[in-house]
């Protein structure tokens, strides 16, 4: 393969690298880009773009109900999440989809049942994403449409003093992409540790509801004829954007292997093969190109049994077709016969 056609395939393959900004619609990462706990100081990847340029949003409604004021020891408490977008909320045109991150500091056990798309943190433990049970951090394991979600909490065997609740919960626009579009914020709470709270007055104090975002936002949201016509904009171009870029990347592919597959029928019908290689310098291609092939092969069915996003695991399994075909080729090189100018 000549030098000018190498790098415009590296050109080809670099640039597909840089495809959009994706939503982790299997649940946000452990930590941020910065290295901070997504658990603590939130979404930070969401709502890039808008006027809030990543930062929380009173207009996200993260709420958690049938929160115990105290635990008692080793007892199971039955919550829900909720995520809601204020403007839907007032009856309004917003986001209904949702997802959330719930961090008790691994304190106690998480458990739930197949109905509610639920999975480990991922990053958080090696347990499996088909898991039913965890110690540690929880998420969504695939966006929800109603942005709500049933989990139990059973409670540590000992005392373990007062435990706090991180949930952070993102109000998406659900076109796939973490963008001004969607809104996030960050709830904490915390559980009294068993024997701190008496109830002299014999009110039923054993759960609450516990949540964040502002009572305008809430029940008095006022939008206007002009807001709704943006947001309206606003999601028609996301949604441009992204079957844009759906179409593109997916008529380069098929261009790419068009292209291929023409190269390989006109070099049969004519009977030609590649330059010829020697085997010295043919066999460490050989070998590099399939331990590429052999290691991008494995990423790629580790990131989606992981249930990674199609475009990740997708991208790796064309990056080692790619370099199988290269393996392949460069063994055609080996085995074309030297011209007189080869052997000179």
């Amino acid at each position: 393969m000549r030098l000018g056609t190498r790098i415009v395939v590296v050109i080809l393959l670099l640039s597909m690298v840089a495809v959009p900004t994706v939503a982790y619609h299997q649940g946000p990462p452990l930590v941020d880009n910065n290295g901070n706990p997504t658990g603590i100081y939130g979404c930070t990847c969401h709502g890039v773009g808008g006027p809030l340029n990543g930062q929380p949003s009173d207009r996200a409604i993260v709420s958690v109900s049938g929160v115990p004021i105290q635990y008692e020891v080793d007892t199971p408490y039955e919550m829900t999440i909720k995520v809601q977008d204020a403007n839907t909320l007032a009856g309004e045109s917003g986001n209904v989809a949702g997802g959330f991150l719930m961090s008790s500091g691994d304190v106690g056990t998480f458990t739930w049942t197949e109905d509610y798309d639920i999975r480990p943190a991922v990053g958080t433990t090696d347990e499996e994403s088909t898991a039913r049970s965890t110690s540690n951090n929880i998420s969504q394991s695939d966006t929800d449409e109603d942005g709500e979600w049933l989990v139990t909490w059973t409670s540590p065997s000992v005392d373990n003093g007062a435990v706090v609740f991180y949930v952070v919960g993102n109000s998406i626009n659900d076109n796939g992409q973490a963008d001004e579009g969607d809104y996030w914020n960050v709830l904490s709470f915390s559980i009294n540790p068993p024997g701190t709270i008496t109830n002299a007055d014999g009110d039923d104090l054993s759960t609450r509801t516990v949540s964040v975002g502002t009572y305008e936002n809430l029940f008095v949201a006022e939008i206007t004829d002009d807001q709704i016509e943006q947001e309206r904009q606003l999601a028609l171009s996301a949604d441009v954007f992204l079957k844009g870029n759906i179409y593109y990347w997916s008529s380069l592919l098929f261009l790419i292997v068009g292209a291929v597959l023409q190269r390989e029928i006109i070099e049969r019908k004519r009977g030609e093969r590649p330059s010829y290689l020697a085997r010295e310098l043919a066999y460490p291609q050989i070998l590099r190109r399939g331990i590429a092939a052999a290691i991008l092969f494995y990423i790629g069915v580790i990131v989606k049994a992981d249930g990674g996003d199609a475009p990740l695991w997708s991208f790796a399994f064309f990056c080692s077709a790619w370099a199988g075909y290269g393996v392949y080729r460069t063994w055609l090189a080996m085995n074309t016969e030297p011209t007189p100018d080869d052997m000179m």
